[in-house]
């Protein structure tokens, strides 16, 4: 009896799988050739890593790739959110692209492998990150997390 439960368990779940990266595949197929490349993420932006600020100051460094579907997520909900709160001000956000020669320039304490990561640099040293598309209120639970542990 375990084990027709096991193999149903297993079943639906391959299922569901299949159904999610069928969508996932459906909806990339489905748009336009406009809209494929609206919904790319927009140029890496930001001063080469080489131009960063030296100081006590804080900031975040979001690595990004071209063609991430995630990125372009994070760039769409995260960004303009983080971008109208007062934290912006004290705290820039900079994209840089994971693939580019200055991405290796930035102090960060483990290689990134999930991208989008958001990095949180303080003299141009990890203090935390956030890996991954999480969503601007995660987002931002997690960033005051790192910072109130940094204290």
């Amino acid at each position: 009896m375990l084990q027709v439960v096991v193999t149903k368990f297993r079943a639906s779940s391959r299922l569901a799988v299949t159904a999610v990266l069928a969508g996932i595949a459906a909806l990339a197929a489905g748009l336009p050739a406009e809209r494929q490349a609206a919904a790319a993420p927009p140029p890496i932006s930001g001063p080469p890593t080489s131009a960063m600020p030296q100081s006590e100051t804080l900031q975040i460094v979001v690595f990004e790739a071209p063609g991430c579907i995630y990125c372009s997520l994070f760039r769409r909900h995260v960004e303009p959110a983080y971008a109208a709160s007062p934290r912006a001000q004290n705290m820039p956000m900079r994209f840089i692209d994971l693939n580019a020669p200055d991405a290796e320039r930035v102090g960060i304490a483990t290689p990134v492998d999930t991208v989008p990561t958001a990095i949180l640099l303080q003299n141009n040293r990890e203090i935390g990150r956030v890996p991954g598309y999480v969503g601007p209120e995660i987002f931002f639970h997690a960033i005051n997390h790192i910072l109130a542990v940094a204290e």
